[in-house]
């Protein structure tokens, strides 16, 4: 697959963070906190982004939420600068609604899963050469992936699969990538059904012939997606050891 070019022509105006879950598959620790809040060692799973965010100099940073949002405001001490957005469907729909709710603030912006811990901060740097979604390389996943052609334009996207890339929630969209996004989330919502997919559906399965998005590759020393308890567990040990070196 060839190499995107080095320039960077884009500079992101925003970043959009995905908080408004419940996080099901995580419970008892989130009957009270909602998943973004859990600690990692001394730090929230959400400070790992926002403070790569703040670093980055990024001029407006969006938190939407849903499940216990009033928990949330804590973050102000620290982080002044974020908006909240309020997601008013997100016991009933799938995170769709949370990026519908924000509106056309999809252009020119990077969203992020509020799930992801993230040990690379240069990842979400502003400088930006395109629409595209991290992944990582894997030789099997039965979690969602990519398949991209030789120019790293994803041409698919499955749950499950071999010789892939493996999906990382965070991407980003130039100003036109972010107008037909807006589009293409409220059609897939009006859809039968479409309340209950996935944001990322829109662009890369329903309309994808009407996008050019290219994998960004990173590992995954480089980021972490929490889902389980089980993850969480296992990442607290691996990071406790990290702090004692």
């Amino acid at each position: 697959m060839t190499e995107i070019m080095q320039k960077a022509p884009y500079i992101a105006e925003r970043a959009i963070v995905l908080a408004a879950g419940r996080g099901e598959r995580m419970r008892p620790l989130t009957d009270e906190t909602p998943k973004p809040l859990v600690r990692v060692g001394e730090r929230r799973i959400i400070d790992t982004l926002l403070s790569a965010l703040v670093a980055a100099d990024y001029p407006e940073i969006c938190i939407v939420r849903g499940y216990l949002s009033e928990k949330f405001e804590a973050l102000k001490e620290e982080y002044p600068m974020i908006r909240f957005i309020d997601n008013p469907h997100w016991h009933e729909a799938n995170n769709i609604a949370s990026l519908l709710a924000v509106g056309d603030l999809v252009e020119n912006a990077m969203i992020v899963e509020g799930d992801l811990f993230l040990q690379n901060p240069a990842l979400l740097c502003r400088e930006q050469t395109g629409t595209n979604y991290l992944a990582i390389p894997v030789e099997e996943t039965d979690d969602w992936c990519f398949f991209p052609d030789e120019e790293g334009v994803i041409r698919r996207m499955a749950v499950g699969g071999k010789a892939c890339w493996k999906m990382v929630g965070i991407s980003y969209w130039t100003p036109k990538d972010g107008r037909k996004l807006s589009e293409s989330l409220q059609r897939l919502y009006e859809t039968p059904g479409g309340s209950e997919r996935y944001w990322d559906e829109a662009a890369l399965s329903a309309d994808i012939e009407d996008f050019c998005v290219r994998v960004r590759a990173c590992s995954e020393k480089d980021v972490q997606e929490i889902d389980t308890v089980e993850e969480l567990e296992t990442l607290r040990r691996k990071y406790g050891e990290m702090e004692e070196k």
